[in-house]
């Protein structure tokens, strides 16, 4: 048995929680997790708790009303947030994931639609109420409105098409595009429609007249532009390019001629402009990172850590709404405008160090094993054939600043008391103020580790076998650290800077017999104080029931005699799955030992119609809960705990 076990984050499934909105800065661990070192957090902050993640969202800033597509639940809920509370105005379901949500509010209509979606959806923004389905050719990844007409465009990557409705007309209109469209955007003055293409195709920009469909230009756009902002101001059009990781600003009154292309140090995700159009602030969902981007200077002033996996983001007014999809819930960031502003001015020595040609700057936070700043230590240069080597202190905060650099790599050392000599390589871009926090390895083994970690495997649901074990476990061995390493929430903030170990991870090989990599797994256990580890994974199958329907049978021998007697009835009711849990002792456990494993099965047979995914995973969820006490059992009858 091969067992590769890579970083796996998952959404919280659960029902619809709605509340009081959660002070960023109150002392929950949980709460706190939210946002990480760098944090743009003030007392005005909150979070607010949603029942399933969501991707984009949009609202009506005025009001105070932000419109979000729960995936899991498959449900629109438009929330109420002038007062603060959060409370919903309505709640609808719509039988699809809304992965993309957008608000006509002179006309007071939403729009709900999704990759996966059959078609596109219009609900009353005052009640909550189906108006109106339109079907599609295909999902939906973005959605523009025409303000003026009411006019709804839909972009249908898989169907390399365009559909256009009309609110007055009961069916959409395809349009077909050169490439799969991905991000839309409207332009009023000109009638234009602007439509980002997926691939490297450096013309990635079509401008299309949504009347009847012609390409009336191709413009510069960058690698895979997956968001397009407009900024009416100023007249030029954002596009956020996820493949070649920049953003390209073109002037809309020069033909689309190329004013920036601004760098940005992580994969972006999503993108919303301020109101003035000055600032462009920029999700980074792999990387938990809020980029902010000065577009009137044209650079990158700072990349800030946002845990929780930030996806969509609003604006309303000065202030900043997040969609944290990992926890999930919506956050809260006041007046960022005003603290934008105030990052540029700190950063205002850096600004003229880049201003230099050739040269940039690099700037970040030293962490240790947990993710916490260290407070003392240094960085110590490596000397090049045009600078000496230098030694930079690192300040009481762990936070750093490399002096200004030609571009290109430079190899640093990193020493800090408590911790083995660190050497770690940085990037200097030309022209950037680039953002690198640097992890130290772990320092010294916590002495004669005793606790247990549950590290799930990447197949779906093993994270949910790991949570609910974790619990059990409490009650099972109560005199030792549980820990979830990594589960429905996403990986403990302790074990995150951890990560990279289990990447590329084979721990069993053919045999089932440990390889040289526990030793990666004993890195972490030292780090943590962890004595076993738990290596979890689910693995399920949709079977099929093969009866036979005899009335059909009989049917079609008049039909086609051709048709054999006995039809097979497929039928996806028969619903298996195999629990496995690795238990490994880093204290005993050598590579070559044989791996100790334990197993449990479950099953349904629902019969019936074909399951739709949400009730198959429910199903599946049970699974796995009623193989919790299985595993315990066994455990009691064979106490791999013992040493």
């Amino acid at each position: 048995m091969r067992w590769q076990w890579l970083a796996v984050v998952s959404m919280l499934l659960g029902s619809p929680v709605w509340g009081q909105g959660i002070p960023a800065n109150s002392p929950s661990g949980s709460r706190e997790s939210v946002l990480g070192q760098n944090r743009l957090t003030a007392e005005t902050d909150f979070l607010l708790p949603l029942g399933g993640s969501a991707d984009r969202i949009d609202g009506v800033a005025e009001r105070g009303w932000v419109a979000v597509g729960l995936l899991e639940e498959q449900a629109v809920t438009l929330l109420d947030l002038a007062g603060g509370d959060g409370d919903p105005l309505w709640y609808t379901s719509v039988g699809f994931a809304p992965s993309v949500v957008r608000v006509d509010a002179a006309r007071q209509v939403l729009y709900a639609s999704g990759p996966n979606a059959p078609g596109l959806v219009a609900i009353d923004l005052r009640t909550g109420e189906l108006i109106q389905a339109y079907g599609l050719a295909a999902g939906v990844l973005d959605i523009a409105l025409d303000p003026a007409t009411g006019r709804v465009f839909a972009s249908m990557p898989s169907a390399q098409s365009l559909a256009v409705i009309h609110p007055d007309q009961p069916r959409a209109r395809n349009l077909p595009l050169p490439g799969p469209p991905l991000a839309l955007v409207y332009e009023p003055e000109r009638g234009s429609l602007f439509v980002g293409l997926a691939g490297e195709d450096p013309l990635s920009l079509v401008v299309v007249n949504p009347d009847n469909g012609e390409l009336l230009a191709r413009w510069r756009g960058g690698n895979t532009p997956e968001m397009l902002a407009l900024d009416s101001r100023g007249q030029r059009l954002v596009i956020l390019n996820s493949g070649s990781q920049d953003l390209t600003v073109l002037d809309l009154n020069r033909s689309g001629e190329t004013l920036q292309r601004i760098g940005l140090d992580w994969r972006p995700t999503r993108l919303v402009l301020s109101p003035d159009g000055q600032w462009a602030y920029v999700t980074s969902r792999d990387s938990n990172r809020l980029q902010v981007v000065n577009l009137q200077q044209g650079r990158l002033v700072a990349s800030l850590r946002l845990e929780g996996q930030p996806t969509g983001l609003m604006m309303a007014g000065r202030d900043l709404w997040v969609v944290a999809a990992g926890i999930p819930a919506l956050l809260q960031l006041r007046d960022m405008q005003t603290r934008a502003a105030a990052i540029t001015a700190k950063q205002g020595d850096l600004a003229e160090a880049t201003a230099v040609p050739g040269y940039g700057v690099v700037t970040g936070q030293v962490l240790d094993i947990a993710g916490k700043p260290v407070q003392t230590g240094v960085l110590r240069l490596a000397a090049t054939a045009t600078h000496p080597q230098q030694e930079i202190r690192i300040a009481a905060d762990g936070s750093y600043v490399l002096p200004p650099l030609p571009a290109g790599l430079y190899l640093v050392d990193v020493e800090v008391p408590g911790f083995p000599i660190t050497s770690t390589q940085v990037e200097v871009r030309s022209g950037f103020v680039a953002s690198q926090d640097i992890h130290l390895p772990p320092g010294e083994p916590i002495h004669q580790p005793q606790g247990i970690g549950l590290l799930p495997d990447e197949p779906v649901y093993s994270d949910e076998l790991a949570r609910h074990l974790s619990i059990a476990l409490q009650e099972l061995q109560p005199q030792r650290q549980v820990m979830l390493l990594n589960g429905p929430l996403g990986p403990d903030p302790k074990f995150e800077p951890l990560l990279p170990l289990t990447r590329g991870l084979t721990l069993l090989d053919r045999d089932e017999r440990y390889t040289s990599d526990l030793a990666k797994l004993k890195v972490i256990g030292d780090a943590l104080g962890l004595r076993y580890i738990l290596l979890t994974q689910l693995q399920i199958s949709r079977e099929y029931s093969r009866q036979g329907n005899s009335l059909l049978n009989t049917a079609l021998r008049f039909v086609a005699p051709m048709v054999p007697v006995e039809i097979p009835n497929f039928t996806p009711n028969q619903l298996r799955s195999r629990g496995l849990v690795v238990v490994v002792d880093l204290q005993r456990d050598r590579p070559g030992d044989q791996a100790r494993y334990y197993e449990a099965y479950g099953r349904d047979d629902v019969g019936g119609d074909p399951l739709f995914e949400d009730a198959a995973a429910g199903l599946f969820r049970l699974q796995v809960r009623n193989m919790v006490p299985v595993f315990v059992n066994q455990w009691q009858s064979n106490n791999p705990f013992a040493g």
